[in-house]
């Protein structure tokens, strides 16, 4: 082990410009990876923020009885698609409307009950559905009136798939450039030391004692860019909590860049261990 990681940095003083090049590249990709995680994270946490806050509201007609309106709100609510359904009547709309206008006493005087419409807030489980509980109780005799927030969700939801695939692609653009890199490092350090290898396989020395070395570089190039774009990932987090970007007291908060760091880190080791060994199985004809 000793032997191996005194070859292993002997190797990296050999080659300074390509282990820089190789660090500096495998960092990018780790942090590419961790930013395109964290986007993941947050809008699938904005997403269920939204279906939780996001509704389907149902106004009625003057005419439609409020038997009739509860007997509907039972129909609603045995529904698989709906999460909850809360009646709204006249008198509850009248409540909502004066604490919402409280500062105009003018206005609030020429409001009454009878002039508001009874409605349904309708919850839906998953927001994709909000449009097609939209439209079938459109068609709802008695009612009047649907809104939901249509443009709100059309827009996150299109915003989100353009995140989604433009991070892929860089993502996997730096992966194939990392795992290059590696390849191009580890073969450049085989044909520096070419004569030395054949010297120590005459002397006898097994493939692991020539090969371990070659390997560990390829972890070490993953492990280290791992950790610096671990740092810059934790400390980011840190930064956006103490500004209150995110919330310093939500747990997910405080747990997701430990767990962002040990993926990171995985993620280092496997890129460096597959590259290596690819390039020792490659460039190493023995």
């Amino acid at each position: 082990m000793t032997k191996s990681l005194k070859n292993l940095f002997a190797n990296i003083k050999r080659e300074k410009l390509m282990a820089l090049t190789n660090i500096t590249v495998m960092t990018i990709t780790f942090l590419i990876l961790g930013v395109f995680i964290s986007l993941v994270f947050l809008t699938q946490t904005a997403i269920k923020h939204l279906e939780e806050q996001a509704q389907v509201t149902i106004f009625f007609k003057d005419d439609f009885s409020e038997q009739n309106i509860l007997s509907m709100k039972q129909k609603v609510e045995s529904d698989k698609r709906v999460a909850a359904v809360n009646y709204v009547s006249k008198n509850d709309a009248l409540k909502i409307f004066m604490e919402i206008n409280k500062s105009e006493p003018i206005l609030l005087e020429s409001i009454s009950a009878n002039i508001l419409p009874a409605s349904l807030e309708i919850k839906a489980k998953n927001i994709s559905t909000l449009k097609n509980l939209a439209e079938e109780y459109s068609k709802t005799d008695g009612v009047e009136e649907i809104k939901y927030f249509k443009d709100v969700i059309d827009k996150f939801s299109y915003m989100t798939k353009i995140i989604y695939v433009a991070g892929s692609s860089l993502l996997a653009v730096f992966l194939i450039v990392s795992f290059s890199v590696i390849l191009i490092t580890i073969r450049l350090t085989i044909q520096s030391k070419g004569t030395e290898l054949e010297i120590l396989k005459l002397v006898g020395a097994t493939d692991s004692y020539v090969k371990t070395p070659l390997i560990y570089q390829g972890v070490f190039f993953g492990l280290i860019s791992a950790v610096i774009s671990s740092s810059f990932l934790f400390l980011l987090f840190f930064i956006l909590q103490f500004s209150g970007v995110l919330s310093p007291t939500a747990p997910s908060f405080l747990v997701f860049p430990l767990l962002l760091t040990v993926i990171l880190t995985l993620a280092g080791f496997a890129l460096g261990y597959l590259g290596s060994i690819t390039a020792v199985k490659k460039y190493l004809n023995y």
